[in-house]
């Protein structure tokens, strides 16, 4: 593993979780992960991220996103994770959690399913939530999520604090 590959197999990690989070895949959260091969095609002639990138590849070469096909990338991202990432570190899950947010945003909506997923995953990694960014994002998920919905303004809170981590 080498901090060249952590870094872009933890944002499409969390991009993939991202965009799975609602159950719907759209077209600019398709385009979203393509962009990712784009950004990180330099790094598909180095093992080991030679194998990872050409799996990922292929699966988006096809033009759309199934669901049968999301669970075949999250296959291909456990698969690979031991030699590309370091996922129990803090740096680790700040790259996921910047990687969730540009999943998230990608369809510029963001709903209550996709907040649960995101408290979720806070919660079970709990020893994360005493650290920045994370203590405030737990918090305002929570807040947004009293009503069980997210308004219009809970929106751009949450638009405006993703942001803030993709700036990290």
């Amino acid at each position: 593993m080498t901090s060249k590959t952590q870094k872009p197999f933890n944002h499409l990690k969390g991009i993939i979780y991202g965009i799975s989070g609602d159950g719907r895949i759209t077209r600019g959260e398709f385009d979203e992960m393509k962009l990712w091969c784009q950004a990180h095609e330099g790094l598909s002639t180095e093992a080991p991220f030679k194998e990872f990138y050409s799996e990922i590849k292929e699966i988006l070469g096809g033009g759309t996103m199934t669901s049968e096909e999301i669970w075949e990338l999250k296959a291909i991202l456990d698969k690979h994770e031991n030699h590309l990432s370091n996922s129990e570190s803090i740096e680790a899950k700040l790259q996921f959690l910047q990687g969730l947010c540009y999943g998230i945003l990608a369809d510029e909506e963001i709903n209550k399913y996709e907040v649960d997923m995101l408290r979720n995953w806070l919660e079970e990694n709990n020893s994360v939530l005493d650290r920045q960014p994370f203590k405030d994002l737990h918090q305002l998920l929570n807040e947004v999520m009293t009503d069980n919905k997210v308004d219009t303004e809970e929106y751009r809170k949450l638009k405006s604090f993703f942001m803030k981590v993709l700036e990290l």
